[in-house]
């Protein structure tokens, strides 16, 4: 900039392009800084916390007693009533192999997925909802994520800021294994 007296159009001019200049670089520099965050329903499932995509989970409801299928599979606890509507109920911890919570198997927690027909994970416990911006091969609405392995898991989230670690599993590649 150079010397000149106050109210001198050239300066002014000049205070107005650094100001707008500095603006831009700030903004930039914030745009960088915020990354988007995805929401997860956190459970506890057989000694692992799970985390379901918080737009997968329809509503968590208080464990209830499920009415035994014969023949069903090991990873089907069996079937209840919800809103007049008979729903399949799969023992999460069973369809992911993991073993049962030590308390004997009971499940605190009903969590119904959304889509139809209606589904529902029992789950040890269901403890927060929790944002978390890790998360690798992000699916695009409609489409499900990629799979670390040959199971249902897609990514792992380390423990930050007083959250949870836990590792998103994609409820409807669990439904697939284990549903006909």
């Amino acid at each position: 900039m150079r010397d000149a007296t106050p109210g001198d159009p050239t300066r002014d001019r000049e205070i107005k392009a650094a100001r707008t200049l500095a603006l831009a670089r700030r903004k930039d520099a914030a745009a960088e800084a915020v990354r988007p965050t995805h929401p997860y329903l956190v459970c506890a499932c057989g000694g692992d916390r799970i985390g379901l995509p918080l737009g997968a989970v329809a509503q968590v409801l208080p464990g209830r007693p499920c009415t035994p299928v014969p023949g069903s599979g090991p990873a089907l606890s069996g079937i209840v009533a919800l809103s007049g509507r008979i729903v399949p109920v799969i023992g999460l911890a069973r369809a992911l192999g993991r073993p049962a919570a030590e308390g004997g198997g009971s499940e605190d927690h009903l969590v119904l997925l959304r889509g139809e027909p209606p589904v529902a994970l029992s789950v040890d416990r269901a403890l927060a909802i929790v944002r978390s911006a890790h998360q690798r091969n992000a699916p695009s609405p409609g489409e499900e994520a990629a799979p670390l392995g040959s199971g249902p898991a897609s990514d792992y989230v380390p423990g930050a800021d007083g959250s949870p670690d836990f590792t998103i599993i994609d409820p409807a590649q669990v439904l697939r294994r284990v549903m006909p």
